[in-house]
């Protein structure tokens, strides 16, 4: 197969399979979560750590009179409250660094560190999980399976050897970058060595106290061209190792053979492996440039969106189907766009009805985690008094015409419930942590402001939005119970897949929910709390 029926391949793929790539690509992206689970944890224990020691209390001590000593109290609060928004960061005082230095005990950092530690190991472990789903539902579809199926039933089949190929890559990494940091460290020790020993010998004092600036400029060209080198090298160890998750699958091999195959690709299939290769810089110019256009509207979550379930599935298609020489079983012609939209998102909503009226216990849990959440974090900020004021110009916070924020809004709080939800299938556990942890957030923001103004600010989008990302913990901590039965050997793998459907289409229905809630944001969320709190 050459390369522009394998681009077609994915392109297709994408196109007319697309209930059943997006979904596994959506699950690829939220099993991260699992891998943020530590880190959170240890935030919050590091957190409690230094509120029980009473470390975290000359902290917020300092704080408060930095502030009062730089900024008057803020009108409307009560007595102690400061305005912490006219603070002049130039006039805080020593005492707030060594408050800051205070927290930093060995405790405290060795929890972060552990926690920083066990994320690293389980991102690993989630990506080979994700990956051997991903390529396993391309190589399905290839195969015209169903492609959701041949996630489930990939990701348990060929995870360890996903996760022993991601080790050999890290070790071809090192077998390649260590030798050359090491040349380069030698290299400019003697350029500067040599060039001190020479200097030390002449009888200018001030010249002797360090390398010349020849030895500089030189020492700088060596780092420069071992830099190059490690690029070099680096990006010939990627494309070696390109195609090894890709044997894995098509040809059922372990991790060391999949690493043979896939280094012996360019050479069996040059033409094949040169076309990847412009295929591969050609994602990353329309990933970049897709970020850059973003960028320049404000709408950089789009970016995000992207590069979760448009760029790679693509991607994987077209390197698969190249690599297995298969293209994409022709399928029956595809209803007008408009058609399958409307389908989707009314079917959607149907779901999340049905959702709500099926699972009513999964939802209400949701949304008494947050609400935990939320009064944790409340009662934890509510006592500091400190005061944050919320502007004078409340009406233009997003400028006079903020859609790129109503963008950002939709997309990343649509992105955020695909994660809870998906995350999910780990026992629900990550669900029940993110939406713990983001209730604290709210909650310990609406701490420190007034509650008018914090109501006025929350409430005009939040009845929509909020229980939309509730129904998306919901579906978390029902797939945490079809993750759970699986794993007990109670669910088979058919019936996991049909779980993950019934997801994506309960999420599909979530997108018009916030929309709304994004335009209410955006466009009318501060007017409304301009005219509360100005009266």
């Amino acid at each position: 197969m050459n390369p522009s029926s394998a681009l077609r391949t994915g392109g297709r793929m994408l196109w007319e399979r697309s209930a059943s790539v997006i979904p596994v690509y959506l699950l690829v992206s939220g099993l991260y979560g699992v891998a943020r689970v530590p880190l959170l944890l240890a935030a919050l224990l590091a957190l409690w750590l230094a509120a029980s020691s009473g470390r975290l209390q000359p902290f917020v001590d300092a704080l408060r009179d930095a502030a009062s000593d730089s900024a008057p109290p803020a009108s409307g609060d009560g007595p102690g409250s400061v305005d912490l928004g006219a603070v002049d960061p130039d006039q805080l005082g020593p005492d707030l660094g060594d408050a800051v230095a205070n927290l930093l005990t060995p405790d405290i950092v060795g929890v972060v560190l552990l926690g920083v530690f066990l994320s690293m190991l389980l991102s690993i472990a989630v990506s080979a999980v994700g990956g051997a789903a991903a390529i396993s539902t391309v190589f399905g579809l290839l195969k015209d399976e169903d492609g959701v199926l041949a996630a489930v039933e990939g990701a348990g089949t060929y995870w360890r050897s996903f996760l022993g190929v991601r080790m050999l890559f890290f070790a071809a990494l090192a077998i390649v970058l260590v030798p050359i940091g090491a040349a380069v460290v030698w290299a400019v020790g003697s350029v500067v060595g040599t060039s001190t020993g020479g200097v030390a010998a002449s009888t200018s004092a001030s010249a002797a106290a360090g390398p010349s600036a020849e030895s500089s400029v030189l020492a700088l060209a060596v780092v420069g061209i071992g830099s190059i080198v490690a690029f070099v090298a680096v990006l010939v160890v990627f494309l070696l190792f390109a195609f090894a998750e890709q044997a894995v699958v098509v040809d059922d091999v372990g991790a060391v053979a999949a690493v043979r195959r896939s280094v012996r690709f360019p050479f069996r299939r040059p033409t094949a492996f040169l076309g990847y290769v412009v295929v591969a810089f050609g994602a990353l110019v329309v990933t970049g440039s897709v970020a850059g256009v973003a960028s320049v509207a404000g709408a950089t979550r789009v970016t995000g969106l992207v590069s979760a379930i448009v760029v790679p599935p693509v991607l994987d298609g077209f390197k698969t189907s190249l690599y297995a020489e298969r293209p994409l079983p022709p399928t029956l012609e595809a209803a007008p766009p408009g058609d399958r939209l409307r389908s989707a998102f009314v079917g959607g909503l149907r779901a999340v009805g049905r959702f709500v009226g099926d699972h009513p216990l999964a939802n209400v849990a949701s949304l008494a985690i947050v609400l935990a959440g939320g009064a944790i974090g409340w009662r934890a900020t509510a006592s500091l008094g400190v005061s944050l004021p919320v502007g004078s110009d409340v009406g233009n916070v997003f400028g006079a015409f903020p859609g790129g924020t109503f963008v950002n809004l939709a997309v990343n709080n649509w992105l955020v419930a695909s994660d809870v939800a998906f995350s999910g299938l780990a026992a629900g556990i990550p669900a029940v942590v993110t939406l713990g942890f983001n209730g604290l957030i709210v909650g310990a923001v609406g701490g420190v402001f007034d509650p008018i103004a914090f109501l006025a600010l929350v409430a005009p989008h939040g009845v929509v939005e909020i229980p939309a990302l509730v129904v998306g913990g919901g579906l978390g901590l029902w797939l945490g119970g079809v993750g759970l039965g699986a794993a007990r050997g109670r669910l088979v793998a058919d019936e996991v897949a049909s779980a993950i459907r019934r997801t994506y289409r309960v999420l599909l229905g979530l997108v018009p929910l916030f929309v709304l809630a994004a335009f209410i944001e955006a466009f009318l969320t501060p007017a409304i709390a301009s005219l509360v709190l100005t009266g």
